[in-house]
């Protein structure tokens, strides 16, 4: 699949590393960038149960304020003067609310990008609007490691496969990227026989057809954490960024990451293109 707009969340702490990447992927792609500047309301009465000083509610404007203007000259600095077609988009999120217009641009753009959590510089409801990007847009979210300083121009990737819909889901939405790399790895790791090598070959055909050449790497008969050998077998091939599907706890909390997939974003050191 082609990617033609991709949507970035922009941070109010660090070094913008979110909207870094997404000027980098929109250039590799020749796609128009919208970075989403978060205006967080915060609602003073909610935020304390006793008696309130006079300027409370005008201090926490004050802040709100200042947020806004962080995330506005943090993207600023990675998209002035980088040739990007794109624009800005100031979406008001009220804290413990619901992200409605995020979803919006999330629903009409091709990729998604955001930033890991940094607990040293927590941003707010962090957590909760990447599952939401993840499980509610229908589009690949690219999540980016908080510390992450290299050039994205991911070259060696690394593409998580169990068969199931989210991973066929994410192998398609990157398919452009995997046309794009030198090389491309297939993992699969299972707690069980190896594959046939009926299937092996299908895999294998099927990316061929469009024109990837992959290597397949298997790891069968697994039997500790899946999340930690996927992690250490990206990290033996030196991958540059990892494509796999995210994946929920069961049908009836579905929009809450799983504990293989919350390891993942928790110990990732690449970025990670992750759909549903």
């Amino acid at each position: 699949m082609s990617i033609k707009t991709v949507v970035t969340l922009t941070d109010t702490t660090g070094d913008q590393v979110a909207a870094r990447v997404a000027v980098e992927l929109s250039k590799l792609t020749d796609a128009y960038l919208i970075g989403v500047v978060p205006n967080y309301e915060t609602s003073y009465y909610l935020c304390t149960a006793g008696p309130m000083p006079p300027d409370y509610e005008r201090r926490l404007q004050e802040q709100s304020a200042e947020l806004l203007n962080k995330s506005l000259e943090g993207f600023a600095k990675h998209f002035d003067g980088s040739g990007v077609e794109g624009e800005t988009r100031t979406t008001n999120i009220t804290l413990g609310g619901t992200f409605d217009e995020l979803m919006h641009l999330g629903r009409l753009s091709d990729v998604t990008v955001i930033r890991q959590d940094d607990p040293a510089k927590p941003e707010p409801m962090r957590s909760a609007m990447i599952e939401a990007m993840v499980f509610d847009t229908g589009v690949a979210t690219l999540i980016v490691p908080h510390a992450y300083e290299k050039a994205f121009a991911p070259k060696n990737i690394a593409v998580a496969w169990d068969g199931s819909g989210p991973a066929s889901n994410a192998a398609h939405a990157s398919m452009s990227m995997l046309q794009a790399a030198d090389t491309v790895s297939v993992v699969m790791i299972t707690p069980h026989d190896e594959p046939k090598h009926s299937e092996l070959t299908d895999i294998r055909n099927y990316f061929e057809r469009h024109g990837v050449n992959i290597h397949l790497e298997v790891m069968s008969n697994v039997s500790g954490s899946v999340s930690e050998a996927l992690l250490s077998t990206v990290d033996r091939l030196n991958a540059d960024m990892l494509v796999m599907g995210g994946y929920g706890h069961s049908r009836l909390a579905q929009y809450l990451f799983g504990g293989a997939t919350r390891k993942v974003l928790h110990d990732m050191k690449i970025p990670v293109l992750m759909t549903h």
